[in-house]
């Protein structure tokens, strides 16, 4: 008798100890913050935001990686008003479109040496060619990094426009990703609007540079 009491007291121990789950993991939950933990499971209110718009290295960040480390700076003002150029020709590798695709993008059109319609330098050139707060390794933004600034720091963006982009009278700025042999994409900074253009029209050009 004593011996099957013994049996059945040990059974449920055993039970109950393979069984214990791990407590909870309290920490940061937004996969947006700079210290969050994917393997949290309480959000404890921790979460840490690196301060997005704001002057750094030459212009104004509207864009910071998941590394919280790097980014991407937009210049103050605008350069001024040029034609993307190489109309009714290809140019290799300038078809980029995401975040991180615009210097390549830049490098592809200068490096094909185009040519515009009416004169003067293209708008990816321009951008190369800018010496701004000290910086020269500026270059024209990529489509995606265009409508990213126009999600921060322009219109869009939470504060209002406090990148101080055109917003009337021909708000159009040109990205450095080709569309095909005669367009390439811009973006509307009245409202976000993403269209393609023919190459030899004139739009406005705000550069950008990564830190």
């Amino acid at each position: 008798m004593k011996k099957i009491l013994y049996i059945l007291l040990f059974v449920p121990l055993f039970f109950i100890s393979s069984c214990e789950e791990q407590g909870p993991i309290h920490g940061c939950l937004d996969s947006q913050a700079i210290n969050y933990n994917s393997e949290a499971t309480i959000d404890n209110n921790s979460c840490e935001y690196l301060e997005i718009c704001f002057a750094y290295q030459g212009g104004i960040i509207f864009y910071i990686d998941e590394t919280g480390e790097h980014g991407l700076v937009a210049a103050m003002e605008d350069l001024g008003q040029f034609e993307w150029g190489c109309y009714q020709e290809y140019v290799d590798g300038s078809d980029g479109t995401s975040i991180g695709t615009g210097y390549q993008n830049t490098m592809d059109i200068v490096n094909q040496g185009c040519a515009t319609e009416n004169g003067g330098v293209t708008a990816a050139q321009a951008a190369l060619d800018a010496e701004i707060n000290g910086y020269s390794d500026w270059y024209l933004p990529s489509k995606d990094e265009l409508v990213e600034m126009y999600n921060t720091i322009g219109n869009g963006g939470p504060e209002g426009n406090i990148g101080g982009f055109t917003t009337s009278n021909t708000p159009y700025y040109w990205s450095s990703s080709e569309y095909d042999y005669n367009f390439a994409w811009f973006v509307f900074f009245s409202d976000g609007l993403t269209l393609y253009a023919n190459k030899f029209n004139t739009y406005r050009v705000r550069p950008i540079r990564s830190f």
